[in-house]
């Protein structure tokens, strides 16, 4: 009796190791767009209006400040704008309403000057300098604390036929940093400037990283963004501000949308399945195996979830990634024709960085 009495016990030991490892491996699958909101959610969705228009200079408050992104040389001016993650939550309520996402977020895309962002007073900001580019490629800036102008083919001590675009990249209270772009013959270069114009310096984007290790930039340190209390970025380069020396993340992994993660193998594509794995900033640059996110991804689960019938996975890019929430594009092979059929992947880390919930819908989104 006492024989079969542990026999029990053990089949329904067994039982619930069994039911609690199906429950573990389970993988989330949710059709359609998410029917809530989350701050993962609301900032991608606020990064995909913004689109190229904008570029991303920093948060506080639940308040969202970018400079518009010029892209032509006859664009001389920097300008600024802003939302508020209320503003961001209120605009974007349409898109747990419809059955079409793909043609309300692009609806959501069009109509962001008119009813969403607001320009930056920049008398209330002081972090903002009033920037414009003269004829000759020379730099008017001004800020609540002083005005100046720089010349940019005397400081190189070079010529310079064509007219640059200029853009900001980084601002803060202790200054801000500025990108010229050649159009017609690539070059690009970084201007340094600490907010009261006391210092300025131009440096090539080749020659950063000399002049990082040859420590000419020190004053401008704290204008860069911080990784922790040694590392700091810009672009793609980590720099060790104690060391004075930069690490280039490699390009086969990913940046984060807001530079603190990095998804490994993430500019494949395509994308290879099963494991994926993310890392902090900090965590990659000292070369540890310390991941931030480790979950799996499998193509064929996706097509069934689906019901497409293909011949397999022919192109999955990343789309979108920030922290805890990443947006793929999937285009399966078909048979005959071209294409058995396509979808974005939401992949939200948010509740569970090791089993996501994985949304599959159409936003229009493509590679």
């Amino acid at each position: 009796m006492l024989r079969q009495v542990t026999k029990l016990i053990l089949v329904i030991i067994c039982l619930l190791f069994l039911v609690a490892c199906e429950k573990e491996d389970k993988v989330n699958y949710q059709q359609g767009f998410p029917t809530e909101t989350s701050l993962g959610l609301s900032k991608f969705l606020g990064d995909n209006v913004i689109g190229g228009s904008g570029i991303f200079l920093y948060e506080e408050e639940e308040t969202f400040t970018y400079t518009n992104r010029n892209g032509k040389e006859d664009e001389r001016k920097l300008t600024y704008f802003q939302y508020t993650l209320p503003q961001l939550d209120k605009y974007i309520e349409p898109m747990f309403s419809t059955e079409n996402p793909d043609k309300e977020l692009h609806t959501l895309f069009e109509n962001k000057e008119l009813n969403l962002l607001e320009d930056v007073n920049q008398s209330e900001d002081t972090r903002l300098p009033d920037i414009t580019m003269e004829e000759g490629n020379i730099l008017n800036i001004k800020t609540n604390d002083n005005e100046a102008t720089f010349s940019v083919p005397e400081n190189l001590g070079i010529d310079i036929e064509e007219e640059l675009i200029i853009n900001m990249e980084q601002a803060n209270e202790e200054g801000f940093i500025i990108g010229l772009s050649n159009k017609e013959t690539g070059d690009y270069y970084y201007v340094f400037v600490l907010q009261d114009l006391s210092e300025m310096a131009i440096v090539p984007y080749t020659e950063l990283g000399d002049a990082i290790e040859k420590e000419e930039l020190i004053p401008y340190y704290p204008i860069l963004k911080k990784v922790n209390d040694t590392l700091s970025k810009l672009d793609r380069k980590i720099i060790d501000t104690e060391k004075h020396q930069v690490m280039e993340i490699e390009k086969e992994h990913l940046l984060s949308e807001d530079s603190n993660y990095i998804y490994l193998n993430g500019e494949d594509n395509p994308l290879e399945e099963g494991k994926q794995r993310i890392q902090k900033v900090e965590d990659y640059a000292k070369g540890t195996e310390q991941n931030d996110a480790e979950f799996e991804l499998n193509y064929d689960e996706i097509e069934d979830e689906l019901s497409l019938d293909s011949v397999g996975i022919g192109r999955s890019k990343i789309v979108y990634f920030n922290e805890n929430f990443i947006v793929l594009r999937l285009k399966y092979k078909g048979a005959i024709t071209g294409s058995a059929g396509s979808t974005n992947v939401i992949i939200d880390l948010q509740e569970d960085k090791e089993n996501p919930t994985y949304y599959l819908v159409d936003l229009g989104m493509i590679i």
